[in-house]
C-alpha cells in the first residue's frame, strides 16, 4: 500500500514536471517573448475555466452526492480565517513592516486555486477531485474580495493614496461572481434542481473543459521560466512567511481540521492540497490598483510559483500518505 502510493504521487509528478516542462521548453524557443503572446495563453485558460467548472460539477454529483459535499462546505471558510489570524499574529509580533500590513494579509491566506490547484487535482485524482476544490475555491474567492481586497485598500489608504475602504461593496461583490464562479454555480444549481440539460451543451462543455489542465500547467511553466528560480535567493523575511504558510501552515491548519471529521478520504486531500498553492496572481493586481505594496505581491506570488516546483515531490506524497 505504501509503495504504491508513492508511485502514484511520482506518476503524477513527473506527468505535472512535463507540462510544466513543456511551457519553460517552449519560453527558451522564444515562443512567448512579448506580454501578449504569454497573456493569450492566460487568457485561452481563463476562457475555458466556466466551462471546466460547470462540466466538472454537472458530470461527477448527484443531488444526494452534492448535498453530501455542502455539509462540509464551511470547512475551507473556517481554515481560511484561522490563516488570517496567523498572519495577523506574524503583524503583532513584529516580523511584518507597517507599509506591507495589508498586502501581507492577503497574500498570506489567498491561494491561485484554479490555475495551479485545477491541474495538480487532476492529474492526481481526475475530475473526481475537482467538486472538492471548488469549496475551497469558493471559501478562497469570498476572501480575496472582502478582507483580501479591504487590507489592500487600507494600505493605500495609510499611505494617503486612496480613502477609508469598506469591508463589502458592490464592486467587490461584483468582482467576486467571477465567470469561473458562475460556472460552479450555475452547475451546483443544475444538480440540485435536477435540471435536464441537452446532451449537445453537455458534449461542448466537455470538449472546451479539455483545454484547461494542460494550457493551465504549460502557463505555470511559462511563469516560472520569467521569473526564474534566481527568485529565491534574496527575498525579503515577509515573503519567506508567505512561503511558509504556502506550503506549510495552510496545509497544517486543513490537515489538523478536517481529521476529527467523519468525511469522504478524497475531500480531505483535496482540502489538503488546495489550500497548499501559490498565492493568488490576483494579489498584485489589487495591489497596483488599490494602493497596496504592488513590489511585494509580485515577488510573493512569483516566489511561491518558483519553490512549488521543489516543494511538489514532498508535497504529493504527504498527502497522499494520509
Amino acid at each position: 500500500m505504501l509503495t504504491s502510493t508513492i508511485l502514484q504521487s511520482i506518476s503524477a509528478l513527473f506527468v505535472l514536471l512535463t507540462l510544466i516542462g513543456f511551457g519553460l521548453w517552449l519560453s527558451t524557443k522564444k515562443l512567448f517573448e512579448t506580454p501578449n503572446s504569454r497573456a493569450t495563453v492566460s487568457k485561452l485558460v481563463t476562457a475555458s475555466l466556466p466551462f471546466f467548472l460547470f462540466y466538472s460539477v454537472i458530470s461527477k454529483f448527484s443531488q444526494e452526492g452534492l448535498m453530501d459535499l455542502l455539509k462540509f462546505a464551511g470547512v475551507p471558510f473556517l481554515t481560511v480565517a484561522i490563516n488570517f489570524l496567523i498572519s495577523i499574529l506574524f503583524i503583532k509580533m513584529g516580523l511584518v513592516r507597517p507599509h506591507l500590513k495589508g498586502t501581507f494579509i492577503a497574500a498570506f491566506s489567498a491561494a491561485t486555486v484554479l490555475f495551479v490547484g485545477v491541474p495538480l487535482i487532476t492529474t492526481m485524482y481526475g475530475t473526481e477531485g475537482i467538486p472538492y476544490l471548488l469549496v475551497y475555491f469558493f471559501a478562497n474567492c469570498v476572501f480575496i474580495w472582502t478582507i483580501g481586497l479591504f487590507n489592500i485598500q487600507l494600505d493605500g489608504a495609510r499611505k494617503g493614496d486612496g480613502i477609508t475602504p469598506r469591508l463589502i461593496s458592490a464592486k467587490s461583490l461584483k468582482m467576486l461572481f467571477s465567470p469561473p464562479l458562475m460556472g460552479f454555480l450555475l452547475g451546483l444549481v443544475v444538480v440540485l434542481l435536477t435540471i435536464p440539460i441537452p446532451n449537445f451543451i453537455v458534449v461542448s462543455t466537455k470538449y472546451i473543459s479539455q483545454l484547461t489542465t494542460p494550457l493551465a500547467l504549460i502557463f505555470v511553466g511559462i511563469t516560472v521560466y520569467f521569473i526564474g528560480f534566481q527568485k529565491l535567493k534574496k527575498m525579503p523575511r515577509e515573503v519567506w512567511l508567505v512561503l511558509l504558510s504556502c506550503f506549510v501552515i495552510r496545509p497544517v491548519v486543513m490537515y489538523l481540521c478536517t481529521m476529527p471529521l467523519d468525511m469522504d478520504m478524497l475531500m480531505r486531500k483535496c482540502f489538503i492540497l488546495g489550500s497548499a498553492l501559490p498565492v493568488s496572481s490576483v494579489i498584485a493586481v489589487l495591489s497596483k490598483s488599490y494602493g497596496g505594496d504592488e513590489e511585494f505581491a509580485s515577488e510573493a506570488i512569483g516566489a511561491s510559483t518558483v519553490a512549488m516546483i521543489p516543494v511538489l515531490p514532498v508535497l504529493l506524497i504527504a498527502v497522499n500518505l494520509i
